[in-house]
């Protein structure tokens, strides 16, 4: 890639020029904080005795009613334009297999290993998938900062698979791995694809309500739903339905058309970090010394394979006065 020369005036990145930028980084933040209460609340979740199939039915059920106008408007019967075939592809891979695996994998592991592992192996999966699929090309700093993030997982999952307490830990962070992959591929296919998040989001939650609702009411039953705990369910409605299955998607793809996939890209890379921190006060889970350090590691590695650290240079070269 030919870099700029610096003498050539343009706006600087990552600075803070316009409205339009204060509007596209206030998203970016709503859906770094979206996602990262979504991990803390299903762990909560699971620690109150709500089970993953609760956390589910209350992610698409929520989704899929709040978005089911714009996917009417959009076009039902063809899916917002996305098409049966393709719906039920992206359903199959973002839908409640996905979600089971993310949100039961709580049941096994704490929270600090799901919300390292899911996010930074989505990013690495994905990057991989379209190097070798879509034919995008690696640089060496996706490379370097794909084997920090590995070596960060291997850090925080290490603890669970020698300890003698939650020493079934190692099945849930399995479990959030095999969700990374599924989502890694729903991703690659959105951008070859090239569909629009919302109306994608729109469909797999639709799709995914009308699979989770009849099922959920077989397998448990109508008397176990209404038995289950109000407040903690209303919860996980408004933050797993509402927050990360409806708000973040929104905002995530008003801070791509604003700022640019380059700089909307940081705000997923802050999601490990900020979900751990989140978990102290919600889940009263504080990260051990090893975790921190993986931790560390996988943060490292996520700006570094989004490139962050080779932007740093030309940024401050531009900042400085002529």
């Amino acid at each position: 890639m030919t870099e700029v020369p610096v003498t050539v005036t343009r706006p600087r990145r990552f600075a803070l020029n316009t409205q339009s930028d204060a509007w596209g980084y206030f998203c970016g933040c709503i859906l770094a904080l979206g996602a990262s209460l979504s991990f803390a609340s299903a762990r909560a979740g699971i620690i109150v005795g709500l089970t993953p199939g609760d956390l589910i039915l209350m992610r698409f059920g929520v989704a899929g009613v709040v978005l089911l106008p714009l996917l009417v408007y959009w076009g039902l019967p063809t899916l917002a334009g996305i098409g049966w075939r393709r719906g039920l592809i992206l359903t199959a891979l973002g839908g409640p297999a996905f979600a089971l695996m993310q949100m039961g994998g709580y049941a096994f592991a704490p929270l600090a290993h799901g919300a390292v592992i899911h996010p930074a192996s989505v990013t690495i999966i994905s990057t991989g998938i379209a190097a070798a699929v879509l034919g995008e090309r690696l640089s060496r700093a996706h490379l370097v900062g794909a084997g920090l993030v590995i070596a960060g997982i291997v850090l925080i999952s290490w603890q669970g698979l020698h300890a003698e307490t939650g020493a079934n830990s190692w099945f849930g962070d399995l479990l959030f791995f095999t969700s990374a992959i599924l989502w890694a591929g729903f991703t690659v296919l959105i951008r070859h694809w090239r569909l629009h998040a919302i109306r994608a989001i729109a469909v797999i939650s639709f799709l995914s309500l009308l699979v989770i609702l009849p099922g959920y009411l077989a397998w448990y039953g109508l008397d176990y739903l209404r038995a289950r705990p109000p407040g903690p369910m209303a919860v996980q409605a408004l933050v797993q339905g509402l927050g990360q299955g409806v708000l973040a998607i929104i905002a995530y793809s008003q801070a791509i058309r604003v700022l640019g996939v380059s700089r909307a890209v940081l705000f997923p890379a802050m999601v490990p970090a900020v979900s751990i921190l989140m978990g102290i006060p919600i889940v009263g889970e504080i990260p051990n010394t090893i975790q921190i350090a993986g931790l560390l590691l996988v943060t490292i590695g996520l700006l570094g394979a989004i490139g962050v650290f080779r932007r740093w240079p030309v940024v401050w070269r531009r900042s400085k006065p002529a």
